[in-house]
């Protein structure tokens, strides 16, 4: 077996230098690094180690008043700017509720964290406090805006702060061998799926059947599931914006779902990526990356519930769109949220078949 050698803090401070203005993940992406290794080696320089103590953390957060949140996964990257508000603690999950910034959170993968200030080009610093998993991919970082409460962020600074010779990164897990779930449990999965009272019972839907929920979606049948054209994301943001519908867009990885609820209205296409560029909310996709996009259909004790689920080539979720729910009457919105879907472009049936790769 060959090893992989990985370069040292030297080498990597090299690349740097040599790439003043690429960010740090492509970088490290570039070095065969994960990010978290990258901002290691300026331990000392820009980057402190802190520790990931939520429970500490996010209290001390909400005194500090307005930061920008930002949680990416591969191929979405989601920005609130607000307040974190209304934090709970949970063993398994954690919660931050508030007006602009609301967060499910998943502790266990939180695993490394860093203080981090960055040299702007106009001579001044942007800071930001940065979470990792085990692997050291980014879970979720706070950046500094101009009404950030200054004096409250360096005691959270100061709270964490940590002096250790360094974190051991884990590897990277290996990719998931296809799986195809058996006839049977594709029987379960219908019957189970016809039955939902409530779309907070899909994930336990497939913990039951043990079907991932990219195989779920393409199993269903088009009853529940219809696959639909490539160009179909680029159509619905720019029909949200007409429109001036209200949505719910949630981007998650295994730490962290981040939720936007509200309408969006400046949409930017920027070679491979799509964006929303709004006051408060920013959402970056890169759509050369969507493998498949699905119009989906949950019933519920209250009628039918319409998602749109995008999915990369390895079957991970891009993001997850809802017509925004939130509120007393909103059958109005409702309507027209599945309304706006249900016109959205399928697939051709060629493309529908094609199984996943």
């Amino acid at each position: 077996m060959t090893s992989i050698i990985l370069p040292d803090a030297a080498a990597i401070k090299e690349a740097r230098r040599n790439n003043p203005k690429l960010r740090e993940r492509d970088l490290a992406s570039q070095l065969g690094i994960s990010e978290a290794r990258f901002l290691d080696a300026f331990v000392g320089d820009h980057v402190e180690r802190i520790v990931p103590d939520l429970d500490s953390f996010f209290p001390m957060l909400n005194e500090a008043g307005v930061v920008m949140a930002l949680s990416r996964n591969a191929h979405a990257v989601h920005e609130k700017t607000g307040i974190y508000e209304r934090y709970s603690s949970g063993t398994h999950a954690s919660i931050v509720l508030g007006k602009d910034i609301d967060l499910r959170i998943f502790p266990k993968h939180w695993r490394h964290a860093y203080h981090v200030t960055k040299a702007m080009d106009d001579g001044s610093s942007l800071q930001s406090f940065q979470f990792f998993d085990a692997r050291g991919d980014a879970v979720h970082k706070v950046f500094t805006r101009d009404a950030t409460d200054m004096a409250k962020w360096n005691q959270i600074r100061d709270r964490l702060q940590k002096g250790d010779t360094g974190p051991a990164f884990k590897a990277a897990s290996p990719v998931r061998a296809a799986e195809h779930p058996s006839d049977e449990a594709v029987a379960v999965l219908r019957e189970t799926w016809s039955t939902m009272e409530d779309t907070h019972q899909f994930q336990s839907m497939l913990r039951k059947t043990k079907i991932l929920r990219h195989d779920a979606i393409r199993l269903i049948g088009e009853d529940y599931a219809r696959r639909l054209s490539a160009d179909a994301a680029e159509i619905l943001f720019e029909q949200l914006a007409a429109q001036d519908v209200s949505i719910m867009a949630f981007v998650r990885n295994p730490g962290i779902l981040q939720i936007h609820s509200g309408p969006i209205r400046t949409i930017k296409q920027m070679g491979p990526w799509l964006n929303v560029l709004d006051s408060g909310f920013h959402l970056h996709l890169r759509k050369d990356h969507f493998a498949a996009i699905w119009l989906v259909r949950k019933p519920t004790s209250n009628g039918d519930f319409y998602s749109i689920e995008i999915f990369d080539e390895h079957d991970e979720q891009v993001i997850l769109i809802n017509g925004d729910r939130r509120g007393g009457d909103v059958s109005e919105a409702v309507a027209q949220w599945d309304g706006l879907v249900q016109a959205l472009p399928r697939a051709q049936a060629s493309t529908e078949m094609e199984p996943a790769q």
